[in-house]
């Protein structure tokens, strides 16, 4: 397992061994034991934890999901509140996405800011978010399919959201890179009409009018 740090603190890539021959490949994609091992599982955080905590960053999963997404659908930008925040370890079985992370916490230098990573079938590549971030992908391919772990149970009173297109996400290193720079990027659209969103999604509270 390789575990490479990012621009933000505290969320991972990381990239499990591939056994291959000519059936096909093998890799192992989750093992508690490997991961507690480089101390990515522990207890759930403290309530202050997932505003502030710049050093916690571990997690022990008790939930998966999956979701399967046409090309051009964009879901996020989702976390849960407090007690109730979920780390994830998102990985693409099939197809491909971009994937973005928000910084909720006030008392970070990277507060409001976001890192995008390109996740396909092809890189072997996972990524871990803390829970104190939030956390969103835009589907580049029909019929991708999307799994996560988290860490917490969902809790549909502690659900929060902020929309994608909100100016004031700035990107981590270039500033003046919006989230919706990068969609444009990726999946150039003519209007945001094309971009294939929720009801709830499409009409998320701004960054600073966010659940907390």
């Amino acid at each position: 397992m390789k575990i490479m740090s990012t621009t933000l603190d505290n969320v991972y890539l990381i990239e499990e061994p591939v056994q291959r021959d000519n059936r096909g490949q093998f890799m192992e994609t989750w093992n508690e034991m490997t991961y507690a091992a480089k101390n990515l599982i522990n207890d759930l955080p403290a309530e202050w934890a997932v505003k502030d905590d710049g050093t916690m960053y571990s997690t022990y999963f008790v939930q998966d999901n999956l979701s399967i997404s046409h090309k051009g659908v964009f879901r996020g930008l989702h976390y849960q509140t407090d007690i109730h925040g979920q780390a994830k370890l998102v990985r693409v079985l099939k197809g491909a996405v971009i994937d973005f992370v928000v910084d909720l916490r006030e008392m970070s230098d990277t507060y409001g800011k976001f890192e995008y990573f390109e996740l396909n079938d092809r890189n072997n590549l996972s990524l871990f978010v803390p829970p104190y971030f939030a956390h969103g992908f835009l589907s580049l391919q029909d019929d991708t399919i999307f799994t996560y772990k988290c860490g917490n149970y969902y809790n549909k009173n502690a659900e929060g959201s902020v929309v994608y297109s909100d100016p004031i996400i700035r990107h981590v290193e270039d500033n003046n890179r919006t989230i919706k720079d990068i969609i444009d990027f990726y999946y150039p659209c003519e209007s945001e009409d094309d971009l294939i969103l929720s009801y709830k999604d499409k009409h998320a509270p701004k960054f600073l009018k966010r659940k907390y």
